[in-house]
């Protein structure tokens, strides 16, 4: 079996060329239209099915009632045919139906260029010659065009066209936007959220409040955006993320479903398992659609990481590059498989999340990169338990990341040479490598942060991106009756592992004694698997470039 590929719309997925199957999503028309939410916001990761659902509920409002016999109709033999109150819907009102996701420009104005070129498009969509708009609409629906980028005027477009094809049509019209945060992420990576907030603030604000021209909206994007800095004029606002449960089935594939794919062939249904599965939304077991398309496609070539190679990395190259070093060691968990329990955080605030790992922990869980494994309430607030959904995310996510890590602290070359040494136990190597290292690092690095441990720390995570294959780097977590900074283990237990602990002081004799002491006190080589277990305490000077290393034994 295949499955069509790419991010496309739903007519041309049922149209796709040698495709054997189609996987059934239509229920979700049916849950959206009985739905009491006036305005519906659906947040799901990348390759989630996201444009696939909502060009779907747009085909069929705006469709005729379909012929059950007709194999040329897109939704012939599909769910949302048998129900008889969904059908009696369909073709009622007008849709606008808008996606944002080319309003990813590096400025401001030729993000409002691709935005009013997609607002021409959605009203030209409708079908309505700009003669029946009544008079006191009509000259600002002739100023819907590319060439009028006046900020102020674009803010009020989708009003205007709510109005007009509502007062033309005598209907009050669904207003469906796909990809709504788009814009809203690419303003944060290049500077301009403020001015981007401000004006979908207006945009949505504008025409979706008390609006008797809009009937419902429905709005599909990857960020929970903050309800105070989007969704703050809106009522009767339903936001479903990967937490919820009412629509958890729809984006995405269940277990049943890739089992049906996989066919009667079990090895292969255990390699999507062991490589795809994990995600947790509503408390569903889900597959990521993207991957498993490929997978399928691909059957018979082995299994490898589909998600990441699809693009959609800014977010974490952001958060690797820029991020200050509690922010840079929280991402370094989750990534090493580590599961860390956070608040969960009712939307994102983007310029927030530089100084808040639990914001950027809940950014991980919207882009896909964690998913939660379970969520409690008590006290008036909300926990989850995060980790890597799987092996696809956990290789592509966690190898880019630390590459990216390794570039942005100038990590040098010949860092190899440091690795050989932790895993064979040779001090006098260790020692003279962590010393070159060291006067690199401060040649690039501002050592007056008060706990500048933390930055050596975070450096030789950088260099450890160079590791063997099958290692594992972990950062903080608990072995023995403490947490060592950084522990390498082995795949295996035939194999070498090492630990570090990293202590300052103005002496740096003094700290790597105390490093060597915790290492002592703690047990920490207890719990390391591998054999031997090299225990390595560091010491460094507070303000400068000295560094002492002792081999303090092996477990």
């Amino acid at each position: 079996m295949q499955l069509p590929i790419g991010a496309m719309e739903f007519r041309d997925a049922r149209a796709y060329p040698d495709v054997e199957t189609y996987v059934d999503k239509s229920a979700f028309i049916g849950r959206v239209l009985r739905s009491t939410a006036r305005v519906l916001v659906f947040c799901r990761p990348r390759r989630f099915g996201k444009t696939l659902n909502i060009t779907m509920l747009r085909d069929w409002l705006a469709g005729p009632i379909p012929s059950k016999t007709d194999v040329s109709e897109p939704f012939y033999g599909l769910a949302v045919q048998r129900d008889a109150a969904m059908t009696a819907e369909r073709g009622q009102k007008s849709v606008l139906y808008l996606s944002l996701k080319g309003c990813k420009s590096l400025s401001w104005h030729d993000n409002l260029v691709a935005l009013n070129a997609e607002v021409a498009e959605a009203w030209s969509r409708l079908g309505i010659p700009t003669r029946k708009v009544p008079a006191h609409l009509r000259q600002r629906i002739a100023d819907l065009s590319v060439a009028k980028v006046e900020p102020g005027q674009a803010a009020l477009s989708l009003r205007y066209m709510a109005n007009a094809a509502a007062e033309v049509t005598g209907r009050p019209v669904w207003v469906l936007i796909d990809e709504y945060d788009a814009p809203i992420q690419t303003a944060w990576l290049h500077g301009h959220y403020p001015e981007a907030v401000a004006f979908f603030r207006t945009f949505l604000g504008s025409a979706l409040k008390d609006s008797r021209a809009v009937h419902r909206a429905v709005l599909t994007g990857i960020l929970r955006v903050a309800k105070e800095g989007l969704f703050s004029d809106l009522n009767n606002v339903v936001i479903d993320t990967v937490l919820d449960r009412a629509f958890a089935t729809d984006f995405g594939f269940t277990e049943d479903e890739v089992r049906a794919l996989a066919g009667d062939d079990p090895p292969f249904l255990d390699g999507l398992r062991h490589w795809y599965n994990g995600y947790a939304i509503g408390g569903q077991a889900l597959y990521n659609p993207w991957s498993i398309a490929n997978a399928l496609r691909e059957r018979g070539n082995g299994f490898k990481a589909h998600w990441m190679a699809s693009g959609g990395t800014e977010v974490i190259e952001r958060i690797a590059t820029r991020f200050p070093t509690d922010a840079a060691i929280a991402m370094e968990q989750l990534l090493s498989g580590e599961s860390v329990r956070v608040e969960v955080i009712e939307g994102v605030v983007l310029p927030e999340i530089q100084n808040d790992p639990s914001m950027l922990a809940n950014l991980l869980l919207h882009t896909g990169y964690v998913t939660a494994v379970a969520v409690e309430s008590g006290n008036d607030r909300e926990t989850a338990v995060l980790r890597v959904p799987n092996l696809e995310v956990h290789r592509s996510a966690a190898g880019l990341y630390r590459r990216l890590l390794a570039a942005a602290l100038n990590v040098p070359d010949g860092s190899d040479k440091l690795i050989a040494a932790l895993l064979r136990g040779d001090q006098a190597i260790v020692q003279d490598a962590l010393q070159r290292l060291v006067l690199h690092l401060v040649s690039y690095h501002d050592l007056a942060d008060p706990t500048p441990e933390r930055i050596y720390h975070m450096f030789v995570l950088g260099i450890l991106t160079r590791l063997p294959p099958g290692y594992k780097v972990s950062s903080n977590r608990e072995f023995g009756e403490g947490r060592p900074d950084i522990v390498i283990e082995a795949p295996s237990e035939g194999q070498p592992s090492a630990l570090l602990e990293f202590k300052r002081d103005d002496s740096p004799q003094v700290a790597c004694a105390v490093a060597v002491q915790q290492i002592r006190d703690k047990r920490y080589v207890q719990g390391v698997r591998g054999q031997p277990v090299w225990a390595w305490a560091v010491g460094f000077a507070g303000k400068g470039k000295a560094v002492v290393v002792e081999l303090v034994g092996l477990g």
